[in-house]
C-alpha cells in the first residue's frame, strides 16, 4: 500500500498535495469500496503527521470522500455448526457449545473458570465492561449447561472451564503475558482452531462464519423456541 501511494502522488511536494490531488488517487487505485477505505485512512495518517510537523496547514485528505463498506459475514446456521463442531477437537466443541448455550462472547468464553459457578448460577464479568460498569451476569446453571460444565470436568487439572495442555511445554517467561495458566485458552486461539474446523469442514465460502456468529445462532433458536435465556444483570 505504501509503495502505491508513494508511485501516486509520493514525489509530489508535501505542501502541494491537494484534497483533488487525494480524490483522484484514491478512486484511480481501486475500484473496491473496502480498499478505497484503506488508501484514504493511510494517506490521512501520513499527511496528519505533515500537519503535526507543522509542513502543512490542513490535512487534505479529510476533505476526500469518505467511502462506506460493511463486510457482510454469512449467518452461521445449524447444519454449519454442526459440520464445524465434527471437525472440532473436544475442548473447541465445548468452547462452542458453551457460547451457543449461554451467548457468551468469545474471551468470556475462555475466561470461564470453576469456581464461577456457584448456588446453581455463573457468574460472569464481561470483559467489555471489566474495569469500567463492573457488570455481572448472572446465568442460571440449568440441565443443558450442567452438561457441559460435567463434561468440562475431564483428567486434565485446570481451574478453566475451557481449557487443554499445551502442545509443549514452554519455561513461565516464554508465555504470553496474560497467561495465568499453563492449560489456558488464549482468545487468538480460540479463533485459529474455529477457522482450522471450519476449514476441515470444507466452509471456504467468501466472508465465512466466524466464532462470533455461535452467539447469533444461539439467540435465533432461544427465539424459535419461544424460550427466554435465563441471564440477568446482578450488581
Amino acid at each position: 500500500m505504501i509503495r502505491r501511494i508513494e508511485a501516486g502522488i509520493g514525489t509530489r511536494p508535501v505542501e502541494g498535495v491537494m484534497a483533488k490531488d487525494c480524490a483522484e488517487f484514491i478512486r484511480a487505485v481501486t475500484s473496491s469500496d473496502r480498499a478505497r477505505q484503506q488508501f484514504r485512512l493511510v494517506p490521512g495518517w501520513i499527511l496528519g503527521c505533515a500537519v503535526q510537523e507543522g509542513w502543512i496547514e490542513t490535512n487534505p485528505v479529510l476533505a476526500t470522500r469518505r467511502f462506506q463498506h460493511e463486510r457482510k459475514r454469512a449467518r452461521l446456521t445449524k447444519e454449519v455448526y454442526a459440520t464445524i463442531w465434527d471437525q472440532a477437537e473436544p475442548w473447541l466443541r465445548l468452547a462452542m457449545d458453551l457460547s451457543l448455550v449461554t451467548l457468551l462472547r468469545r474471551d468470556d468464553v475462555v475466561s470461564l473458570k470453576f469456581s464461577d459457578v456457584r448456588d446453581g448460577f455463573l457468574w460472569v464479568v464481561p470483559q467489555k465492561t471489566e474495569g469500567s460498569t463492573l457488570v455481572k451476569l448472572k446465568i442460571r446453571v440449568g440441565d443443558e449447561l450442567a452438561s457441559l460444565l460435567s463434561q468440562a470436568r475431564d483428567a486434565v487439572l485446570s481451574p478453566y472451564v475451557v481449557h487443554r495442555l499445551p502442545d509443549r511445554a514452554r519455561p513461565s517467561d516464554k508465555r504470553a503475558a496474560a497467561r495465568q495458566h499453563h492449560t489456558q485458552v488464549m482468545p487468538e486461539q480460540l479463533t485459529r482452531a474455529f477457522q482450522d474446523a471450519r476449514e476441515a469442514a470444507g466452509v471456504c465460502r467468501e466472508n465465512p462464519p466466524i466464532f462470533r456468529e455461535i452467539r447469533s445462532l444461539g439467540g435465533a433458536l432461544v427465539s424459535e423456541s419461544g424460550g427466554q435465556l435465563n441471564r440477568f444483570k446482578a450488581s
